[in-house]
């Protein structure tokens, strides 16, 4: 284009954007946006060199893993040395992946098809809660409720007579079948039972067992009972694996409290191992994310704590809770999730993080991230936040909210963490979404991003491919379940440098790198 016009006498005016790491910025008049920035962008991704570039689809595990389309209620990546699924509850059931297309069940249910699940890792076992029903676990292939152990206290109504030797102490079968029967040992000190030792303290049990000795020498029968060490509470709603234990939150009047674990041992949650925070704010408990050291952030809707459970403490009462912020908070528990350093969350106000400053262990609440695009989070459908939830995947924090007048997810917010900026929307439904790392099975392995849709649909994102190969399939690859999508950018307004004369355009130029889109249009 020529760059000087003589009938003119004058400079012809230049304005562009040459790279697009801005992102998007579309909270601010149009004319205002850097030359970096777009004013909307729907279903693109920012290259590592800042050049915009349409999204990559998602591939299909199922079209629906359920027997009837319904929500996915949770969803959970469950990896051990010897089994890889894809843990999915779905229509009030609990469902593995047996191949890269498949689902079967695990027998594992819920109480309704509307309960919120979470899962937790330890031990080879993923736990799992739903607000209602006891803490269950599953193998991989089966479910089970979790069950408790014994105690080593045992109480006697009669220390008996006449026994010479020891008696043999029987104790009563676990209630669930995949329980170890406890045993013990007594002690006789003047022909009465004076101890009981308790050499295993079993598991599976849901109810105190019965214990019974053997009789003596023509004296009375020693008789006694027992008490488990502490079953897990039942309606809990937050579970998360942290230092070698299970942390858990509670429901009802339980609503605020904090429950752990014994150290690798999920038969035993003590009483005297769990803590009230902020029982006196009004507020519930929406998330628990573990942090540094031994600490765990609370989150409630305006107020985040932070509680170091030290495991050196025998009981909770050595766990210190301290207040990070008594006026900013979590609307969705599940938005939660560390973005390298910082804990990125969804507030009432936008997306904020939890920033802890390494020279002096203190932790701060950041301004909101999401200033760009405030006119997003304006759209989010109020009614319906607890739907919202996220992951950090490649480099990038995504949102999944109901926007409009949306029930359930229906969009993606995607902040890239290596420009600081968004990337946009993708109109994908996600109910769920997990990283996965399968070693086999698929016919590319390793880390991907999975999503569980408000219909029973589950699937692969497929940005582990290269977009800029020309292996890429541009139909199939760019298919959302076998479906395709738009993508588009509405660029910023060029005043060019001029904001109050009338300009007449004289050439336009537009950059493209191998592309196979089609029915694409190009507008002024």
């Amino acid at each position: 284009m020529p760059y000087y016009v003589t009938a003119l006498d004058d400079l012809l005016s230049v304005a562009g954007s040459s790279s697009f790491e801005g992102g998007q910025v579309s909270g601010v008049v149009p004319n205002l946006i850097g030359n970096n920035a777009v004013s909307e962008a729907l279903n693109m991704t920012i290259t590592p060199s800042g050049n915009f570039q349409s999204r990559l689809g998602v591939e299909t595990m199922s079209t629906c893993v359920s027997t009837a389309t319904s929500n996915v209620q949770g969803m959970f990546y469950f990896d051990t040395p010897t089994d890889e699924r894809l843990m999915v509850a779905t229509n009030g059931t609990l469902y593995r992946s047996t191949s890269s297309n498949t689902f079967a069940t695990t027998n594992g249910t819920h109480k309704t098809t509307a309960a919120q699940v979470e899962f937790a890792q330890l031990n080879n076992k993923a736990f799992y809660v739903d607000g209602v029903s006891e803490l269950h676990y599953t193998d991989g292939t089966s479910s089970s409720r979790q069950g408790g152990s014994i105690s080593s206290l045992v109480t006697f109504s009669s220390r008996g007579t006449g026994y010479a030797t020891a008696p043999t102490v029987t104790i009563g079968t676990p209630n669930l079948t995949y329980g170890t029967q406890a045993t013990a040992t007594a002690s006789v000190t003047g022909g009465s039972v004076s101890s009981v030792t308790v050499t295993n303290a079993g598991s599976g049990y849901t109810s105190a067992p019965t214990i019974t000795f053997s009789t003596g020498s023509g004296g009375s029968l020693a008789t006694a009972t027992l008490q488990l060490a502490g079953l897990a509470p039942a309606a809990l709603r937050l579970v998360k694996s942290f230092t070698n234990r299970i942390f858990a939150v509670g429901s009802g009047t339980n609503r605020n409290t904090l429950y752990a674990s014994d150290l690798l041992d999920t038969e035993v949650f003590k009483s005297t191992n769990s803590i009230i925070v902020g029982g006196d704010d009004g507020e519930d408990i929406v998330a628990i994310e573990p942090y540094y050291g031994f600490q765990v952030l609370v989150f409630k809707p305006t107020k985040i704590y932070l509680v170091t459970a030290d495991p050196a403490s025998t009981t909770a009462a050595g766990w210190t809770v301290e207040t990070i912020s008594n006026r900013i908070g979590c609307v969705a528990g599940r938005t939660v999730a560390f973005v390298n350093k910082d804990v990125f969350f969804l507030s009432n106000d936008g997306i904020r993080s939890v920033s802890r400053s390494l020279a002096d262990d203190f932790s701060v609440v950041g301004v909101p991230v999401s200033e760009g695009v405030k006119d997003v989070i304006a759209r989010i459908n109020r009614n319906f936040l607890s739907a919202s939830n996220a992951v950090f995947h490649d480099n990038r924090y995504l949102l999944a909210v109901p926007l409009d007048s949306a029930t359930t997810c229906s969009h993606i917010l995607v902040y890239n963490a290596i420009f600081n900026s968004f990337e946009g929307l993708w109109n994908i439904s996600a109910s769920r979404m997990v990283e996965t790392n399968f070693s086999s099975g698929f016919t590319t392995n390793g880390i991907k991003l999975a999503f569980g849709s408000p219909i029973g649909q589950v699937g692969h994102y497929l940005g582990y491919k290269n977009a800029d190969s020309f292996s890429i399939d541009n139909d199939a690859d760019f298919k959302d379940y076998g479906t395709s999508y738009t993508s588009r950018i509405f660029s910023k307004s060029y005043d060019f440098d001029d904001k109050l004369s009338l300009k007449a355009g004289s050439h336009y130029e537009l950059g493209f790198f191998y592309s196979g889109s089609t029915n694409a249009t190009i507008s002024m």
